[in-house]
């Protein structure tokens, strides 16, 4: 009988608590047995929801590494620039590891924590969550029916407000803050399920183009203000007002009201915060983006002559990521958010030239609050992290270590390619 994985929850923001709260459904799976947080209202706040005891609580990962092993795994949900720095002190204090996306922010800190991981024997997955989408498992399955595989052709649209808040007004909208670009911060994921629909088949060079469009003090209107509630004329009728988006519109709490923490948030308050100290009262154009893209195109030459192309667009209305894979035989085309894809073959007999099976899973898109985040992946990739450390083979949409290497490293080119313009090997 499988026995219940003990975890330590390092860093208690919203992507560890989504992967904790599989404890809370699943007791009998996973039990959260320590926190490690500096900041101490989110420590304790995860330390009653878990009924963790006192003493397995740590303001630093220093502070915890210093105690002797007390739990199968950690599930480090720290930001992106502290990936590498405070997972190689737990893999080496000899606990498992689930780590969120992106694991590494460049190529030395890759290697890195490859390095590690395997001097210390330690089991490390990577939190590529769209693989365990009951849409993405659909459709590599129905791959399989169309011959080999000649293009992959993807594309993640990022809607306006999403852009606003999270690339532009939020943490990660320069390398300086998060130590990130958008194509690694935003869509590693993408780059992998990519890489995942051709397993088996090496990418061996990448061509890259994209750029900053839309933001950036040179296109701030003629009029606008530097407050969007404080001095702007156009508060009630940009896109990126945020008045609209925070205020009017119930989004990007998470993000936005953060600076409330421990206060009494009414909306007169949220709307002074946003007239005066609030990061996101700002206006959209005066953010410094530290040369980061808004758009961006990736397009993947593969070992046997396929190839696959990623477009990244910011600024959607609707968020949305489509998928089209081409084959010898036949090709599968669907939408995420759908849970809807369909598969062609190719029929020479009949008058259109082709058979047509629509699948529609009905299982809702990303972030739907009934199947979980990203569509119920969170959870199914927590479970089979449960499952992959109490003995059982890794399923096929485990991403481990040397899989998501295999992804951070072509993102890592596409980025290089962008800068110099040029075609750039992946594996030199």
């Amino acid at each position: 009988m499988d026995r219940i994985i003990t975890a330590v929850l390092v860093g208690a923001g919203n992507r560890a608590d989504v992967y904790a709260t599989a404890a809370e459904k699943y007791p009998d799976k996973i039990k959260i047995v320590g926190i490690v947080e500096p900041d101490a209202a989110r420590r304790e706040l995860m330390r009653e929801k878990h009924r963790v005891p006192e003493e397995n609580c740590f303001s630093s990962v220093e502070e915890f590494v210093a105690r002797e092993k007390f739990a199968d795994a950690v599930i480090n949900g720290t930001m992106d620039s502290l990936h590498v720095k405070t997972s190689l002190p737990t893999l080496e204090r000899g606990y498992d590891l689930l780590l969120e996306k992106p694991f590494a922010v460049n190529e030395g800190e890759m290697r890195a924590l490859c390095e590690c991981a395997e001097r210390c024997g330690r089991r490390v997955v990577i939190c590529h969550v769209l693989r365990y989408t009951d849409f993405y498992r659909a459709v590599k399955a129905a791959s399989a029916e169309i011959g080999s595989i000649i293009s992959v052709e993807m594309c993640e649209h990022v809607n306006y407000h999403h852009m606003a808040v999270s690339y532009v007004r939020g943490k990660w909208r320069s390398e300086k803050i998060c130590m990130a670009p958008m194509l690694l911060a935003k869509s590693c994921h993408d780059i992998d399920i990519m890489l995942w629909m051709m397993r088996g088949v090496r990418p061996v060079s990448v061509a890259s183009f994209g750029s900053d469009f839309q933001f950036g003090r040179e296109r701030k209107p003629e009029g606008a203000g530097s407050r969007c509630m404080a001095d702007c004329k156009f508060v009630d009728d940009c896109i990126f007002s945020a008045k609209s988006n925070y205020l009017s519109a119930v989004r990007w709490g998470q993000y936005v009201w953060r600076c409330l923490d421990g206060e009494e948030a009414t909306d007169e308050r949220k709307a002074e915060s946003l007239r005066t100290d609030n990061e996101y009262g700002r206006c959209v154009w005066d953010f410094d983006r530290d040369g980061n893209v808004d758009h961006q195109t990736v397009i993947v030459n593969f070992e046997n002559g396929a190839v696959g192309s990623f477009s990244m667009i910011g600024g959607s209305a609707k968020s949305e990521r489509n998928i089209h894979i081409v084959g010898t035989r036949g090709e599968v085309k669907g939408t995420f958010e759908d849970s809807r894809f369909v598969v062609r073959k190719m029929a020479p007999d009949t008058k259109a030239g082709y058979t047509e099976t629509v699948h529609d899973l009905r299982v809702g898109g990303d972030m739907i609050g009934a199947r979980g985040g990203h569509g119920g992946g969170d959870e199914h990739l927590v479970l089979d992290f449960v499952d992959y450390l109490n003995g059982h083979e890794a399923s096929e949409s485990c991403a481990t270590l040397r899989d998501s290497m295999m992804s951070h490293l072509t993102v890592f080119r596409a980025e290089e390619a962008r800068r110099l313009g040029a075609v750039v090997s992946i594996w030199r």
